[in-house]
């Protein structure tokens, strides 16, 4: 591959009307395009020293109304930008999305891949809520061989790919926080520079967990420069201890404040009083462990501390649109 596909990945999102991934568990050695319930996928394979190492998937992003010429016009320009060649696009023919998992099934008999979404997307949460030291945690504690390989004969390679792509996901979620895209890519670039030149697996996990804590850092300054360090702390305290019990006169002596106080200080600085912000935080784990993981709902609401289901679901759906057993259907 000619160019980096971070780079390719990033310039196609800022330009186009179009969602943009790199999938790590269907790897194709071909361009396709394939129909979906919610629209076309065009999947491009990404070449590293003549191996496929992963995949780059095109799909249409939400509230935007993209042909499939359309999408294959957008592939075209990220096939050249990757290559500098021109896409055939007469060998593009929409086939069902049953079609390409054939060639993945096929692709794990030599690829190994063990996957914990929950895991991961707790990470990106700390990076957003700017909690190094959860992130630190977190990828110290995540369990060995559950990363995957996305290059069958070269573990090194493999290792660069996935620090890549965790740095990436990693840019988003800073950017996501308010964290200056400008700042965030720089970050991004230099970091990915780094793992390139390097020789041995290990130094490339310290490189990503490295990277990881780095951007968790940096959203941490930005909030603590909009809140007051005790508001700071408060906020810090309520994400890290999001499944314990949490009231106002708590916070408050932990803080050693008026409840009084507290709460008028917390609602000028945050914008929301004390008892919606927790709330808001719960539904946002909720939202993660009814999408990424199979507990019952019931479990779900209780671990969160909405003890009455009718109560979780409506607070639920005040926040999301959907109750939670739609919210896990739909997504």
């Amino acid at each position: 591959m000619v160019n980096d596909y971070a780079a390719v990945m990033r310039l196609l999102q800022e330009t186009y009307p179009i969602h943009i991934a790199y999938e790590q568990t269907q790897i194709f050695s071909d361009p396709c395009l394939i129909k979906e319930k919610s629209g076309y996928a065009l999947l491009l394979p990404l070449l590293q020293d003549g191996e496929v190492t992963g995949t780059l998937q095109l799909t249409t992003a939400k509230g935007q109304d993209v042909t499939s010429d359309t999408l294959m016009a957008i592939g075209s320009v990220a096939y050249y930008m990757l290559y500098q060649q021109e896409l055939d696009r007469s060998k593009l023919h929409a086939q069902p999305d049953q079609q390409p998992f054939v060639q993945a099934a096929e692709n794990r008999q030599n690829v190994m891949y063990h996957h914990y979404p929950y895991m991961e997307e707790k990470v990106f949460d700390c990076i957003r809520a700017g909690r190094l030291d959860l992130v630190r945690e977190q990828l110290e504690n995540f369990p060995d061989g559950l990363e995957g390989k996305l290059a069958r004969q070269n573990e090194l390679r493999s290792r660069k790919n996935l620090a890549i792509t965790a740095i990436t996901l990693a840019t988003r979620a800073a950017i996501d926080s308010g964290l200056p895209s400008e700042l965030a890519f720089t970050m991004s670039d230099m970091y990915i520079q780094q793992i390139e030149d390097q020789k041995v697996s290990a130094s490339i996990r310290n490189l990503e967990i490295e990277a990881m804590c780095a951007f968790a850092a940096r959203v941490s300054e930005r909030k603590a420069g909009a809140y007051s360090r005790k508001i700071a702390h408060c906020t810090h305290y309520i994400y890290q201890n999001i499944y314990e019990a949490l009231n106002l006169q708590q916070l408050a002596d932990m803080l050693q404040m008026n409840a009084a106080y507290l709460s008028s200080c917390f609602k000028r600085e945050v914008g929301m009083p004390i008892r919606t912000y927790i709330q808001q935080l719960r539904i946002e784990e909720a939202k993660l462990l009814v999408r990424l993981t199979d507990q019952p709902l019931l479990h779900i609401g209780t671990l969160l501390h909405f003890h009455d289901q009718s109560y979780f679901t409506k607070i639920f759906k005040k926040h999301t649109g959907l109750t939670p057993r739609q919210y896990r259907e739909q997504t």
